[in-house]
């Protein structure tokens, strides 16, 4: 991301312009740092719901016209909220990056928000709310944040819940946006084919005159260790291990990257190779890192059949530990470093993923990031440095942090306890 460039205008509102010459699209979008890590608990549930509210109507425009005006142009329009933030974007062909930009910028500063419109799109959201429920993989996940964040906004779910939901009305929607969308925390970007001068002209007309104030401080993520289970009428029983890592953005980060790659990665992955490989004890299993500005945690995702479970979850902790005290081997750290640095080259040649690069960098360390400086980064994790990213996250399991969800037959849910209490 070397020609990248990076402006803020006089109010804060920051201006992410990403050329990739050669191309014919352009990924185009208006991020705010504001998701559910900004809301209270009474309105848990909140920046999603404002996510779908905006889509009813925005600038001159009601919501058959937003879907025909920008489907009649071949323009992929959609929204997403994190736990750190919202981001409203569109692809398109490069002709029409000035009319996406300014369909996005109207979802984020000329939303009509009518409160006809808020009872029908909490029914809808109550539907996605029902459509995760019944999915054991998604609940799983939000058991997992409620065990690893009690009592903090990262534990509670995105979408909210019917109780939440609920007792969000009109006041409290302008509320939310009147002390979170502040221009400081607005981020406009734009990668693949553009004119820069076009951009910044009309980002200047657009936002230009917001008038600036400081948004709500993030809650410190607090930190905590449970487990969690439901019985569920499954043929599987899903589980998610956790143990607490880095905050994204350190070079640990980078190294507990490094480290879930060689734990659960790939089909090379030690998990993948003794659990279903060679004893045949799951059909998926994947590491990851869930990374936050101020917190991590090192995970592990499974599916196996009940009368498993508990042995998947004894081998898992037995391979943190493994890692802890042994590390890696030169093959394994060869390897993950490789997979990393050829998925991030991969991702450069798209403009949305490219796009969303730049902006989590941007948020994160107030620029975008060369790709030479992020594969350097990459190649200079060491061995040490993948053991000590293990030996740290299983000091936090010994002193109480770890945590696991269960969701499947009853006879499957000790695998949750089983885990935590493994490093105690």
């Amino acid at each position: 991301m070397s020609a990248a460039s990076l402006k803020t205008l006089s109010n804060g509102v920051r201006v992410l312009m990403d050329p990739i010459p050669g191309l014919a699209s352009t990924c185009v979008g208006v991020w705010v740092k504001a998701g559910t890590r900004a809301e209270t608990l009474r309105e848990n549930g909140i920046a999603h719901l404002l996510e779908h509210l905006v889509f009813k109507g925005a600038g001159g425009r009601d919501a058959r016209a937003l879907a025909e005006e920008a489907e009649g142009r071949g323009i992929y329009l959609n929204a997403a909220t994190g736990y750190e933030r919202t981001g409203f974007f569109a692809r398109c062909l490069a002709e029409d990056a000035s009319f996406a930009l300014g369909l996005t910028a109207d979802l984020v500063l000329k939303p009509h928000l009518r409160p006809e419109d808020l009872a029908l799109e909490k029914g809808v959201v109550l539907q996605e709310i029902g459509e995760a429920f019944d999915d054991p993989e998604d609940r799983c996940g939000v058991l997992h944040q409620f065990a690893a964040f009690p009592d903090h906004a990262l534990g509670r779910p995105i979408l909210g819940d019917e109780a939440s939901l609920a007792g969000i009305d009109q006041d409290a929607i302008n509320a939310f946006r009147s002390r979170t969308y502040a221009p400081s925390s607005m981020l406009v970007a734009v990668s693949g084919a553009l004119d820069a001068a076009e951009i910044e002209d009309q980002v200047e007309r657009a936002f230009g005159d917001l008038a600036p104030f400081e948004p709500a401080a993030s809650v410190p993520a607090k930190v905590g260790g449970r487990a969690l289970s439901e019985v569920r009428d499954a043929e599987q029983v899903h589980l998610t291990f956790s143990l607490p890592g880095p905050r994204l953005g350190s070079d640990e980060a980078i190294a507990a990257r490094v480290m879930c790659e060689i734990l659960g990665g790939g089909m090379a992955s030690r998990l993948f190779q003794d659990l279903r490989e060679t004893r045949g004890l799951v059909y998926s299993v994947e590491a990851f890192c869930d990374l936050y500005e101020d917190a991590g945690r090192i995970c592990v995702s499974v599916g196996c059949g009940a009368s498993d479970a508990t042995d998947v979850a004894r081998r898992t902790a037995d391979h943190l530990v493994h890692m802890a005290e042994q590390g890696p081997t030169p093959l394994e750290l060869k390897r993950a470093v490789r997979i990393l640095e050829a998925s991030m080259m991969m991702a450069a040649e798209s403009p949305a993923a490219r796009c969303e690069a730049a902006v989590s960098q941007t948020l994160l360390y107030g620029r975008p990031l060369p790709l030479a400086d992020i594969s350097a980064r990459i190649r200079r994790v060491e061995a040490a440095g993948v053991q000590q990213a293990a030996r740290a996250a299983l000091t936090a399991g010994e002193q109480g942090f770890a945590a696991a969800a269960a969701i499947g037959p009853a006879s499957g849910l000790a695998a949750a306890p089983l885990f935590t209490a493994s490093f105690a």
